[in-house]
């Protein structure tokens, strides 16, 4: 066995649960591999995911990165606190609890919401990526409009309903002007998701393609992926190459 797969072995065995204690918390469970920098990923590629998604993402990433996945959130966190603050008091609990004081973010659609959280919140992040959601012009009313609908219907929703409830007066421009952190967003140029409103879809892709200019002179490395939608998040062969591309000469010893 080589120290790779050592490594990897022994994460695997330290895969607990963290406790994050406070009122309407629950237990997250977080798993470590890899060596080297850390990078956090918020995107739904967790062990609940297919194998082969979770692993074309593990073993593209933890030759060189200090990779750390959440099962987050687990269904079972109060509905009525699942607000921005508390969603990133519980990311910055899990670093604390992996051992990562400083820590590189990747999220994709809501994981990317999260990281634009956390950067406005907290001086430890040494990267952002946002994949599958717009810095600026982000559809954060339509959004809060298609997730209230649903928890209508489907209790389990009510906790994304109150989360895009506590971004409806987020100055959204303001802040992300202000970010200094090395940043990259990513999408598909197709990538579009369904609105609130039968027939119409909200425009991911389109939108960073719209604010292409003004988040590259903000510092922001911008891509946008042909013949892709929201499902790029599925393509690690992918995405992987993209985050490699911007992380590698930020976070790696030259």
């Amino acid at each position: 066995m080589n120290r790779r797969d050592l490594l990897r072995g022994l994460a695997s065995l330290a895969c607990l649960p963290t406790p994050l204690r406070g009122q309407g918390r629950a237990d997250v469970r977080y798993e470590v591999h890899g060596a080297g920098p850390t990078l956090m990923i918020g995107a739904p590629i967790t062990a609940s995911s297919a194998e082969p998604l979770r692993s074309g993402y593990l073993d593209r990433l933890t030759d060189r990165y200090r990779v750390i996945l959440m099962h987050y959130p687990s269904g079972n966190e109060d509905a009525t606190s699942f607000t921005p603050d508390r969603v990133s008091d519980d990311m910055l609990a899990v670093a604390d609890a992996a051992g990562a004081g400083r820590f590189a973010w990747y999220g994709f659609s809501w994981g990317a919401v999260v990281g634009l959280q956390l950067a406005a919140r907290t001086n430890r992040l040494t990267a952002l990526i946002c994949g599958g959601w717009p810095p600026l012009g982000g559809p954060y009313g339509p959004t809060f409009a298609v997730t209230e609908a649903l928890a209508a219907k489907v209790p389990q929703a009510q906790m994304m309903a109150t989360y895009y409830r506590g971004l409806q007066n987020w100055s959204e421009r303001e802040v992300v002007s202000k970010f200094a952190v090395p940043r990259f967003t990513f999408a598909g140029s197709n990538d579009t998701v369904p609105g609130p409103v039968q027939g119409q879809r909200l425009a991911i892709g389109p939108m960073i393609a719209q604010h292409r200019e003004e988040l590259e002179r903000l510092g922001w490395m911008v891509r946008l992926v042909d013949g892709f939608g929201h499902e790029l998040v599925n393509r690690p062969d992918v995405v992987v190459p993209l985050i490699r591309e911007f992380l590698d000469p930020v976070l790696l010893p030259k």
